[in-house]
């Protein structure tokens, strides 16, 4: 009985410990082991060993599935060994990464694999693969297959191994086929690897010109003063493209010297390319490496600018017009402002085109120790000197600055004064305003004009009230310049003071200056009622030609009380005072003003000029005061169709009613086409009528211009009306 039970206990410890050791096994599929590996589902703790075992039998079981004859079901799976990579590549992993990337080694290297796959491996060995993969890349690079070799070379490329250079060395020594040897350089110039610049700068005497160009770029990238030296070796071979590659890879080279903080290699860079291209340049007419010269130039000064301000003499003065203007760019750049004084001493020196620059210099630096210079350039005999000399004053800003523009905005002409006029009006400084003010107060009538009008335009608290002070002058061309200054004042004018002062003025150039000035004032109100009724209480105390000139004025306010002063004046027994008023309706901003325009022309005793002022106002207002009831302004549209005069007030009136899209002009109009004298003006009416019609009724539009075809009136017609029937359009004029 014991031994029986010890027999069935072995058994059962036996097959306990079997189903361990199996249990993993079975539930380890390819499938199941591709998702542990890739993060995807939990995995247990591994060895080395372990990870080695579990990574080839995940990568076995993905081999033919990468490889199937179906692209799309395919790529799922090369996906799959991407994201082995991507887990094992995570930080702190590093015992999976390379533990994975030798076991890619060893699989690449498999024969009978199909190129897809060897291809796809090598792909993940180059985001993967550190030392351990080098060596079997090197031995891809010697394939026969030209994309395995390229993939080797791109995934060495990317390698942080330092052993890496040494394999593609090895590979560029060996190297015969030139687009071979140009990926090899390549690779070797992202690396950046100093050990390469010897055998890269062999390459560069190679007899195939894209090689040799390769190199170039090769060192440019791998930089440093090895690859400068390297470089210059160029200029020392026979003239060819590689001259300006190589030069421009010698400024990259300086240019990230610079940003190193290495300003004295980088200085020594610029300066040899300089001298070494205006030296090429003198020698080889019809050759001007001009853009190495101007990158130098500036490379230089944005090195050592205390230094390089000795040499702007020589560099401003250069023929070539690029040159120039790369200094003065630099000079825009650096900090110091040492070669800013050096282009401003010289600017008398200088030819226009690169005095315009120097003055755009200093102004963009607002350089105030440079004004002397600039003042004497608002002499030069070229007016693109001159107006670039107003802006550098404008930008700067200073006392000094204004009085010259001051004085060249009174004195001057042409397109200068006009820029110091417009410089003033808003140039900034701690006395600008306060000059302005004192030429405006005192002096030379023209004088305090010019400052008077430039008051306005720079618009300072309280200049409102200061200009109303100048518009009760003595001196007739001093009131202008004011009442011309309020305008841009406008909406902080005391309407009352102005009306006032508008009333007083004697002259007729005077006062018409001044109802500008109070049209403005009007317009610009901020309670227009109260402005309008302050006018029309100074106007009945005024005489009649005042009275006048600022009744014309009520229309920029509108509202009830002008509208009421100006119809009362369009009714006035007096001539004057009627046609004002009569003419000042008619240009009324809102449609209230029509009625009693159309009250005006049906008087059998108004005048045929006035009848006309007031018909043709009338029904301008009527037209565009869109926003007011389409019932009113029909009515009115039709009471002057009844009362008219003559044939153009009725043609005029019939247009309108086309405006209106309503019953009654509808039925007006069909009544117009039977009339043959009416019957052309009435039919286009009626299309424009249609058009209108046709945003809310579109059968009833269309309906309407069929009529008119049927008609058949005119061609014009015709057209418009096929138009608003086939609803290309409104057929409107």
């Amino acid at each position: 009985m014991t031994r029986s039970l010890l027999r069935i206990s072995v058994v059962a410890m036996a097959t306990l410990a079997l189903s361990v050791i199996t249990a993993p096994a079975h539930a380890q599929s390819g499938e199941e082991l591709v998702k542990q590996l890739s993060g995807k589902t939990e995995a247990p703790a591994r060895d080395a060993a372990q990870l080695a075992q579990a990574y080839q039998k995940a990568i076995d079981y993905l081999l033919p599935l990468m490889s199937a004859d179906d692209v799309g079901s395919r790529y799922a799976y090369q996906i799959a060994l991407q994201d082995l990579g991507s887990h094992a590549a995570r930080p702190g992993a590093e015992m999976e990464r390379g533990t994975l990337a030798k076991t890619l080694v060893r699989t690449v290297e498999q024969p009978n694999l199909p190129d897809t796959v060897r291809h796809w491996i090598v792909l993940q060995l180059e985001r993967i693969g550190k030392g351990e993969s080098v060596p079997g890349l090197a031995k891809l690079m010697t394939s026969s297959d030209e994309h395995l070799r390229d993939y080797a070379r791109r995934a060495l490329e990317k390698n942080p191994d330092p052993s890496t250079t040494n394999a593609l060395l090895k590979a560029l020594a060996d190297a015969t086929d030139p687009k071979w040897k140009i990926g090899i350089v390549n690779a070797l110039g992202a690396r950046r690897d100093r050990d390469a610049v010897q055998p890269v700068a062999n390459a560069l005497n190679d007899t195939n010109p894209k090689v040799a160009a390769a190199a170039v770029t090769a060192l440019a990238s791998i930089g440093g003063q090895d690859g400068a030296t390297a470089l210059f070796r160029v200029f020392d071979m026979p003239v060819s493209t590689l001259y300006m590659k190589a030069a421009q890879g010698l400024i990259d080279i300086a240019q990230e010297m610079a940003r190193q903080n290495d300003f004295t290699a980088a200085a020594e860079i610029y300066n040899a390319l300089y001298e070494g291209a205006t030296v090429f340049a003198q020698e080889n007419e019809g050759m001007n490496p001009f853009n190495v010269r101007a990158a130098s130039i500036a490379g230089l000064i944005a090195c050592d600018p205390e230094k390089c301000a000795a040499r702007i003499f020589e560099v401003i003065q250069d023929k070539d017009p690029k040159v120039r203007a790369a200094a003065v760019q630099a000079a825009r750049h650096v900090k110091s402002k040492t070669p800013m004084h050096a282009l401003a001493a010289l600017l008398p020196e200088l030819p226009p085109q690169s005095q315009v620059q120097v003055l755009g210099l200093i102004a963009d630096r607002g350089d105030l120790s440079s004004i002397a210079p600039v003042k004497k350039a608002l002499r030069s005999s070229d007016e693109s000197v001159r107006l670039a000399a107003i802006e550098a004053l404008t930008k700067v800003g200073t006392d000094e600055g204004a009085e010259a523009l001051f004085e060249i905005a009174v004195a001057g002409s042409g397109a200068a004064q006009k820029a110091a006029r417009n410089g003033l009006a808003v140039m900034a400084g701690p006395r600008v305003e306060e000059i302005i003010s004192a030429h405006a107060a005192a002096g030379e009538t023209n004088a305090r004009a010019m400052a008077i009008g430039l008051l306005g335009k720079r618009r300072m608290p309280g200049t409102a009230e200061v200009l109303l002070g100048y518009a009760a002058d003595g001196n007739a061309d001093i009131c202008r310049a004011a009442f011309g200054a309020l305008v841009d004042v406008a909406g902080e004018v005391d309407v009352a003071t102005l009306a006032d002062l508008v009333a007083k003025a004697k002259s007729g150039a005077v006062r018409d200056s001044g109802v500008t000035a109070l049209r403005a004032a009007l317009a610009g109100a901020e309670n227009k009622d109260t402005a309008a009724e302050a006018v029309i209480n100074r106007m009945k105390t005024v005489d009649t030609s005042a009275r006048i000139s600022m009744l014309t004025c009520l229309d920029a306010s509108g509202g009830i009380p002008a509208l009421a002063a100006v119809c009362e004046a369009a009714q006035s027994p007096d001539e004057a005072l009627r046609d004002t008023g009569i003419r000042t309706l008619g240009n009324w901003p809102a449609f209230e003003g029509a009625e009693t325009l159309v009250a005006i022309a049906s008087k059998p005793e108004t005048s045929l000029t006035h009848y006309v002022l007031a018909v043709r106002g009338a029904l301008r207002l009527i037209s565009a005061a869109e926003s007011a009831p389409l019932e009113d302004r029909t009515t009115l549209c039709l009471a002057v169709l009844d009362r008219a005069r003559r044939d153009d007030e009725r043609k005029q009136a019939i247009a309108v009613l086309g405006t209106l899209p309503s019953p009654k002009a509808i039925d007006r109009l069909s009544e117009l086409l039977k009339n043959d004298t009416m019957k052309t003006e009435a039919a286009m009416a009626t299309v424009d009528l249609a058009g209108r019609l046709a945003a809310t009724d579109r059968e009833a539009a269309r309906t309407l211009a069929q009529k008119i075809r049927d008609m058949n009136v005119s061609e014009e017609i015709n057209r418009r009306a096929d138009g608003v029937i086939s609803g290309r359009g409104r057929g409107r004029r």
